[in-house]
């Protein structure tokens, strides 16, 4: 679901509920389209305000998710920086029901008399803006900077008047009334209802009108069946939304998150619903997987495009070994071609292009006619099958071992890769391309610092036992953390047949109970390219168990003693926990 003008209603009742007051004491700028302002609250909470204009998650919402930052600062967070300094957070507001929320701050200038300053959040996909104006509304500055190359209808650039984007050709459904209503029914009575309120309100998402007319009874139906029932229904989102009566939730598949919204959803039945106190919590629990892909895209695409044009190297190298392998399956025809000459030469007879000899060696078997090189002996041409039968039995044997090891560099090249799929932070990133550097799949960048991997730290978790849990976050930490750190009494745990981190559970003095290696083969599931399916299997031994063998890849290890247990990832479990959040 997108994030529509419902979502951003019960963003800006948060806003005003939690935050009215609050004073700004830093603002961060994790990437170059999002803004994050850390504000201390009246009963002195610590509070994280996320005003994103991504393209592919534009959001505004209150947050707890945590972010590095970049060394050099955009030009927008310097601003911010500079002129919201202990500002305090007025209110904030939703102009017109649009996906627009206007915060209101009061702040000091240089010399400290008051101000105001405004920041326009426009939530708009692609179009979507963070902008900074005075109070006569003059743009000081913007996250995205558009001139007349982009828009001929509406520029935003420092120095100019803020505008409001235009405006939709639908009517603003909080002052629509029952006789208002009524003409839209008729007007559009052949429009299926599903989507009726797109067509005619502004706000309404697909998802919120297709559940309007759900409540309606409507699904499926033209507008003009159901005209009362999808008033009544309307009516009670208006009052929903001005009583500030939301009841955010996610719908899921399994354990993927399908959508969103601000009220409760029948339309998806018997799905998977899980239901949150705050809209913000909503937002930040079904946008996390998304923001962690879409972070991964922009600052980890060089390593991306190297993993993928690694594999399918790989890939191509297994295709012509598989071709070679079918190439050397006339080596056992050879030996037996030669076999038949030898046992023939007393039919010797240059010249010939063929003979036709009894199969000594299979009963019953017809006879053979073997090929001949008419140019030498029947001897010379049994010992020139038997080179090649020589040459292809070498082939093949060559060919099974470059097999083996094309398969080796593929399955590394997938632990890579998920280790990758997980990365949440730059250094994380870092680590990995410096790991790509070693083992030779990367050059090293020019402006690429080498990662300091030994002084990074594997994940820290502590089990309901009071157990320490370490993960590590790519080949070479897990290689560190298993064969240098972990103790040889201590529990190494890894899924089966697949790519994931290496989890030491830390046995200090009595083993553990039951309950806390249920929980590491849990988080080894989690991290793991298995986290989102159900019943994984997970082995687990002693570290004194693991071999690493000479000259394999980062990451690699070998046991030949080994419990198993099947479980199923809980990502609530991981978050909870976890200890270096």
């Amino acid at each position: 679901m997108p994030y529509d003008s419902f979502t951003a209603a019960a963003v800006v009742s948060q806003i005003n509920s939690e935050l009215s007051g609050a004073r700004v004491e830093r603002v961060n700028a994790p990437t170059g389209d999002e803004i994050v302002l850390n504000l201390r609250t009246d009963d002195r909470r610590s509070v994280k305000l996320c005003l994103s204009a991504s393209s592919s998650i534009p959001k505004v919402n209150i947050t707890d998710v945590v972010k590095d930052n970049p060394a050099q600062a955009s030009a927008l967070c310097m601003h911010l920086r500079k002129h919201l300094n202990s500002a305090r957070l007025v209110s904030a507001q939703q102009p017109e029901f649009e996906r627009v929320i206007k915060i209101e701050f009061d702040a000091t200038d240089e010399l400290g008399y008051p101000r105001k300053e405004y920041v326009f959040c426009e939530i708009m996909g692609k179009y979507s803006n963070v902008i900074v104006t005075d109070a006569d509304g003059k743009i000081i500055n913007c996250i995205k900077p558009v001139d007349i190359t982009v828009s001929s209808k509406r520029q935003v650039l420092p120095g100019m008047k803020y505008e409001a984007p235009p405006p939709q050709d639908k009517l603003i459904p909080l002052s629509v009334t029952a006789d208002t209503f009524a003409e839209m029914c008729e007007k559009y009575a052949e429009t299926e209802a599903d989507g009726f309120f797109v067509k005619c309100f502004r706000g309404f998402s697909p998802l919120l009108s297709r559940e309007a007319a759900y409540l309606a009874g409507a699904s499926g139906r033209p507008v003009r069946e159901r005209g009362v029932a999808l008033y009544a229904v309307f009516r009670s989102f208006m009052q929903r939304i001005k009583d500030a009566d939301f009841a955010p939730c996610i719908v899921y598949d399994g354990k993927r998150p399908v959508d969103y919204s601000v009220f409760e959803l029948g339309q998806y039945g018997g799905a998977e619903v899980k239901r949150f106190d705050s809209i913000s919590e909503c937002i930040d629990v079904f946008y996390a997987e998304r923001e962690s892909v879409e972070r991964i895209k922009q600052r980890g695409g060089d390593v991306l495009r190297l993993v993928g044009a690694a594999e399918l190297h790989i890939k191509k190298k297994l295709e012509n070994i598989e071709e070679d392998l079918r190439k050397c399956e006339d080596a056992e025809k050879y030996r037996l071609y030669g076999d038949l000459l030898t046992a023939n030469l007393y039919r010797a007879e240059k010249g010939g292009s063929s003979i036709t000899v009894e199969n000594y060696y299979e009963d019953g078997a017809p006879d053979i006619n073997i090929p001949l090189d008419p140019r030498i002996t029947l001897s010379a041409n049994a010992q020139k099958y038997y080179k090649k039968y020589n040459k292809a039995k070498t082939a093949k044997t060559e060919a099974a071992k470059r097999g083996e090891q094309a398969k080796a560099e593929l399955e590394y090249i997938r632990t890579v890769s998920d280790a990758l799929s997980r990365s949440e932070t730059e250094d994380d990133l870092e680590q990995l391309r410096a790991e790509l550097y070693e083992t030779g799949y990367a050059k090293r960048a020019k402006d690429s610092k080498k990662a300091k991997t030994a002084k990074t730290r594997p994940m820290h978790f502590r089990t309901d036992g009071g157990y320490d849990v370490y993960i590590g976050k790519n080949n070479l930490q897990n290689d560190r953390l298993t064969l240098k750190e972990a103790s040889h009494i201590d529990w190494f745990f890894h899924v089966k047949d697949a790519p994931g981190s290496h989890v030491i559970m830390v046995q200090d003095g009595d083993e553990p109970p039951a309950q806390d290696f249920t929980q590491a083969a849990r988080l080894a599931a989690y991290y793991s390219s298995k986290r989102g399916g159900v019943n994984v299997e997970v082995d687990y031994t002693q570290v004194k168990n693991i071999k690493k063998p000479a000259g394999s890849a980062p990451g690699f290890v070998i046991y030949h003693q080994n419990y198993s247990a099947v479980v199923t990832p809980d990502p609530d479990e991981a978050a909870r926990l976890k200890v270096d959040k």
